[in-house]
């Protein structure tokens, strides 16, 4: 068994970062995780047109720009949560990586860089001040969760998710076909991709590495 793979109660653990990192599954993604990755995501749009957007007096820009959010926050919240990515992100192995691979593997910069809450107040009817909020909060969860023990990250994670999604409900008036937005904006970030998980593996493919 090389160094870096362990089967813990069949549970089969991988830190070795194998090949080409990919934006969007990290390294040595299963089929399935490649899948999730890159499809699943393009489902929420067509989902929440039928369910929602298709009632509401949207243009074609507000359609595409929601579209846009959705693929973005869902598929965000998928990919930084596979273990491939996980095993990137959080594998101690000295990797040669690009611009964009640093990008996405600091703690700071890659969710400073989210932006993509102020399209809600840019596009919908709703204050600068949501946005501002929730951005906000979300850099001060990211700080929070990295001066605190590796051990208290998930579950004071969880803890803001739920805050999030509580907050959302009282405190700003609904944003209609966006109500989803603001707590997956924070469990995108905070929960997915700041809180440290063990890569898992398949049996076969452990036992092939």
């Amino acid at each position: 068994m090389k160094e870096n793979i362990h089967t813990i109660k069949d549970a089969h653990i991988d830190w070795n970062c194998q090949g080409k990192f990919n934006f969007t599954t990290g390294h040595g993604a299963t089929r399935a995780e490649s899948i999730l990755a890159s499809y699943a995501a393009f489902l929420a749009p067509v989902i929440l047109y039928f369910l929602s957007w298709q009632n509401l007096e949207w243009s074609l820009l507000q359609i595409a720009v929601a579209s846009f959010l959705a693929i973005d926050m869902i598929g965000g919240v998928l990919t930084n949560s596979l273990g491939s990515m996980k095993r990137f992100l959080y594998s101690e192995q000295v990797l040669p990586q690009s611009m964009m691979a640093k990008l996405v593997k600091s703690k700071f910069v890659f969710p400073i860089i989210h932006f993509q809450i102020f399209l809600a107040p840019l596009c919908f009817d709703v204050t600068w001040g949501y946005a501002l909020f929730w951005y906000g909060m979300m850099i001060a969860s990211i700080v929070l969760i990295h001066v605190l023990p590796l051990y208290l990250h998930r579950p004071v994670a969880l803890a803001i998710v739920m805050l999030a999604v509580m907050i959302n409900q009282s405190a700003f008036m609904p944003l209609s076909g966006l109500e989803w937005l603001a707590p997956i904006y924070i469990i995108k970030l905070v929960l997915s991709h700041a809180v440290r998980e063990e890569p898992y593996r398949p049996a076969d493919n452990a036992a092939n590495a």
